[in-house]
């Protein structure tokens, strides 16, 4: 090939390249200039495909030759066994993540008190109990003390949560409490009707269909679903009371009608054991573990960034709210209110 077909073939090339490139280059400088007019900036970050869920320092001890430390662990969001997806990939299981990082956290010895950020307004029953006994099994085995350091929210499936901790600690102004369940059926059976539209179902037995969006439900059906209701609850209150000797017996019964309580009332009825907010949790974790001075690290995934203690201190991403809580109600999440799923949750 002679040098002018080469240097033909090279031009032909990049004309193809920028072609291609500049209308790309023209909409990036585009939204650069529109951002600059307006205090915002365009930024593109590159994390991890599949991130790990590891210790990140926040806070890093003075003392020389000090290897102590507290982990933060976030609970926040919904409590469900399950994950959401978007249009930019799916969310993390939030029960595999808290299992994951218990786990972590057990095989380091450096490790000596573990304090959980709580951010969360409950989730499905099952979810809330696979995690609280997932804390009691960690605890049984490394002995190391766990603090609740509740938030803007910790009620429902999230306070029976942090009842498996040592200690539990909220800011005057958290909600918490509402300790009971709720199940939240959908029916559309006089819609279709409405819409000229049958769903005709064939069942093995008349309570096949119990909790079906498009058939009426009997009395036999609705004995069923309360029945659910009635034992999840109980085993709900066995947790709470067995965690909260000092309250007064009297006033079980109003603590456990489903009210939230804020943080005051919830120290009132020793439903928690002390007012303060994230440090003063993580004081009383290197208490309770008889150590003065520790670094303390954030267990998150790759692609964080931590500035502080309070990095990532959300209660959920993408999504709905419910009493102005933001809650993440796409993919999976939509589908726990759109199917009978029994909750440990706060939804007024």
């Amino acid at each position: 090939m002679s040098k002018v077909s080469s240097l033909y073939h090279i031009s032909a090339f990049v004309r193809r390249r920028l072609a291609v490139g500049l209308p790309v280059l023209v909409l990036l400088l585009g939204c650069l200039s529109i951002a600059g007019c307006g205090d915002k900036a365009l930024q593109i970050s590159l994390v991890p495909v599949n991130p790990r869920v590891r210790p990140h320092i926040v806070h890093k001890t003075r003392q020389w030759f000090n290897c102590n430390r507290v982990a933060i662990v976030n609970v926040s969001g919904m409590l469900m066994d399950g994950t959401t997806t978007s249009w930019f990939g799916s969310s993390h299981n939030p029960v595999s993540d808290f299992a994951q990082t218990l786990h972590s956290i057990a095989k380091d010895p450096r490790v000596k008190a573990v304090v959980l950020r709580m951010n969360t307004p409950g989730g499905t029953v099952t979810a809330s109990n696979i995690m609280y006994n997932t804390l009691k099994r960690f605890e049984r085995k490394t002995h190391k003390p766990v603090v609740a350091s509740m938030m803007d929210v910790c009620a429902s499936g999230g306070y029976y949560v942090s009842c498996a901790a040592n200690y539990q600690m909220a800011y005057p102004t958290t909600i918490t409490g509402s300790v009971g369940v709720i199940v939240q059926l959908f029916n559309f059976r006089h819609t279709l009707q409405y819409l000229g539209v049958t769903a005709p179902a064939f069942a093995s037995g008349p309570n096949k269909e119990t909790g079906s969006p498009f058939s009426k439900m009997t009395p036999s059906q609705k004995k069923i679903i309360q029945g659910f209701v009635k034992e999840f609850f109980a085993r709900f209150v066995h947790i709470v009371k067995a965690s909260h000797p000092e309250v007064n017996p009297t006033l079980w019964p109003m603590l456990t009608d489903g009210r939230p309580l804020t943080g005051i009332d919830a120290l009132r009825y020793h439903m928690i054991n002390a007012l303060g907010g994230l440090h003063a949790a993580i004081r009383k974790a290197k208490s309770l573990a008889h150590i003065k001075h520790a670094t303390v690290v954030l267990y998150q995934r790759d692609g964080h960034n931590f500035g502080s203690v309070y990095a990532k201190s959300h209660i959920g991403s993408k999504g709905g709210s419910i009493n102005m809580v933001n809650v993440n109600l796409s993919g999976a999440a939509m589908s726990t209110f759109l199917h009978p799923n029994f909750l440990y949750m706060w939804e007024q």
